[in-house]
């Protein structure tokens, strides 16, 4: 340089013998990295670090361009003084150049470039559209003449549009053409969002999170770590890959760096930003290594409340883009629904496998009770016989007391005998063993035989056995044991807790169904009894109920029996003022 000069665009340096050599070195230089750029930015792995690298060659470019402007306009300057009217762009073209390696070197968390290029030229495109419609209205109308508001009506209205929701839906569309990739991943990460929450099989659920995000990105892999309390690691549960057969990925210690990190803030890993975000990169310090390990764009943590349940380890879009914050934020959201759709599927399978284990031992039960009673039947029948034999003095006289000793085991076998036929009935129904024989009934006849079978029990007590049955019944059809099963259980249980008054036997014909009813005016029920009576060993809480004994199987049997005829059984009770129980049995 030799000094200044005064231009048309105000002082300038004056160029010196070696100002032309200098910048043909300065700019070949430029040119050289450029392309050595250009050549090494395919190899680069990372979507982040090729973002960063664009957005270096867009400044290199417009700085060359604004330099051979400049070169351009001083050449032709000599011969064209017109020339020297263009404005110089070099020192603003050098502005932006380094506006944009600044911003590629400082800031950590940086835009898409080739998102904002592309919505930069079409804005760019929609400028030169407006402005040559303008410029040819200038050259083909006459201004002096034409009204203003011929002009600003159309720009007012064309502006209005622009900024209104039908510009909105404008741009959509045209983001939806421009950049349709981006958009699928997008919707890809919505709609895995709302799926996780109605999937409650596990593998189902890991199969459709890794293989969703690496098809529907799609993406090189994705791996899903799953922590193992017995390792103390998380480690690999599913992966896939779109080419190749996986990443080879490793198990994370649950006290590394990494696991720390995830666990303390919740928040997504951005493996490029690590070195650049000068919080990140303090706290990864002396983890350089263990974080270069792991072969991953992106590491999410599946956390559910304060507990890190699995690490999601995501591969580079194939599309080459960059996760943006947009797309980082739902990735996170639906980091969360997989934590919540996984604790819930893990409960889920918990849960069935306590339900299979709790079915398998109530078949068990219920085989060694059937396999028992029968056992125990066997030897207390022969206690039984011999016992009545004694009674009935076929072998010679007994005294007294011999007497009283065998009627005493005569009908403590005969009890116990009532007890081991319920344990046996429940056992074959909850074992699916149980046989229903329909016949048609006589209900009349049923009833007949049930009030006279139950009047040895009222014996010596207060009350009176009544029935109430209308002469003309629908046709019935049923299993004429069980029935009468339930009708002497019924009421069994109606005198035991019935010390004097009256139990009614009725029945009524409804239009689809008969049912019969035992009403007692005995110590009645608690209304809080009432929601348990009819489970198995199940007894009331009163001193009356635990005189009596038994198992607690005669009302459970009783339902089984009802529902196996498909009708339903339940009781009216009021506390010391009796009791009423009714089943129906449908019409044939």
């Amino acid at each position: 340089m030799s000094g200044v000069k005064s231009t048309y665009w105000g002082w300038a340096p004056a160029t010196g013998l070696l100002y032309t050599p200098f910048f043909v070195y300065f700019n070949c230089f430029l040119i050289y990295g450029l392309l050595h750029l250009v050549r090494t930015y395919n190899d680069v792995d990372s979507s982040f670090r090729r973002n960063r690298a664009t957005l270096i060659l867009l400044g290199t470019l417009v700085s060359l361009i604004g330099g051979l402007i400049d070169f351009a306009r001083f050449i032709l300057a000599r011969f064209v003084p017109a020339a020297d009217l263009v404005y110089p762009m070099g020192i603003p073209a050098n502005m932006v150049f380094a506006l944009m390696l600044g911003t590629s070197i400082v800031r950590y968390r940086l835009f898409d470039v080739n998102v904002v290029v592309k919505k930069g030229a079409i804005y760019l495109l929609l400028w030169g559209v407006l402005t040559s419609v303008l410029v040819a209205a200038e050259q083909y109308a006459d201004w002096d003449q034409l009204n203003p508001l011929w002009v600003i009506l159309p720009l007012g209205f064309v502006m209005t549009m622009l900024v209104s929701p039908l510009g909105q839906r404008l741009e959509e569309r045209i983001e939806r053409v421009m950049f349709s990739r981006r958009r699928g991943c997008y919707e890809t990460l919505l709609d895995l969002s709302k799926r996780m929450g109605s999937i409650l099989d596990f593998g189902r659920l890991m199969e459709t999170l890794v293989h969703g995000l690496v098809r529907g990105v799609p993406l090189t892999h994705c791996v899903l770590m799953i922590y193992d309390a017995q390792r103390s690691a998380f480690v690999v549960y599913r992966e896939d890959a779109t080419v190749g057969e996986g990443v080879g990925a490793v198990a994370i210690r649950v006290d590394s760096r990494i696991v720390q990190w995830l666990n303390q803030t919740g928040r997504v890993l951005v493996k490029e930003e690590v070195k650049l975000n000068p919080e990140i990169a303090a706290y990864f310090e002396t983890a350089e290594g263990e974080l270069d390990a792991i072969k991953a764009t992106l590491i999410v943590p599946l956390k559910i409340e304060s507990k890190l349940t699995g690490i999601l380890l995501v591969g580079e879009k194939l599309s080459g883009d960059i996760f943006d914050d947009q797309e980082l934020e739902v990735l996170a959201v639906l980091a969360n629904q997989v934590a919540i759709s996984l604790e819930n599927a893990r409960l889920y399978e918990e849960l069935s496998e306590s339900n299979a284990q709790l079915l398998q031992a109530s078949r068990l039960k219920s085989q060694f009770l059937a396999s028992m009673s029968h056992e125990l039947r066997t030897p207390l029948n022969s206690i039984i016989g011999f016992s009545k034999v004694l009674l009935n003095r076929f072998d010679g006289e007994l005294t007294e007391r011999q007497e009283t000793y065998i009627r005493s085991v005569h009908n403590s076998g005969a009890h116990l005998l009532q007890l081991i036929n319920g344990i046996l009935d429940f056992s074959r129904i909850e074992a699916g063993k149980l046989e229903m024989i329909s016949e048609e009934l006589d209900l009349h006849e049923l009833i007949d035989e049930c009030v006279e079978s139950s009047m040895p029990l009222a014996r010596g007590q207060q009350m009176k056995l009544e029935k109430n049955v209308p002469l003309e019944l629908p046709p019935l059809s049923g299993d004429r044991t069980k029935v009468k099963q339930i009708l002497l259980n019924l009421l069994s249980n109606a005198i035991k807790f019935t010390a004097q008054g009256r139990i009614l036997v009725s029945v009524v014909a409804e239009p689809d169904a008969i049912r019969v009813s035992v009403a007692d005016t005995g110590i009645g029920i608690r209304e809080d009894d009432l929601a348990h009576l009819f489970e198995p060993f199940q007894q009331l809480d009163n001193p009356v109920a635990r005189s009596a004994g038994g198992t607690g199987l005669g009302l459970a049997i009783s339902k089984k029996f009802v529902e196996l005829h498909g009708g339903r059984i339940w009781a009216e009770s009021r506390e010391n003022q009796g009791s009423t129980f009714h089943f129906t049995l449908p019409l044939t």
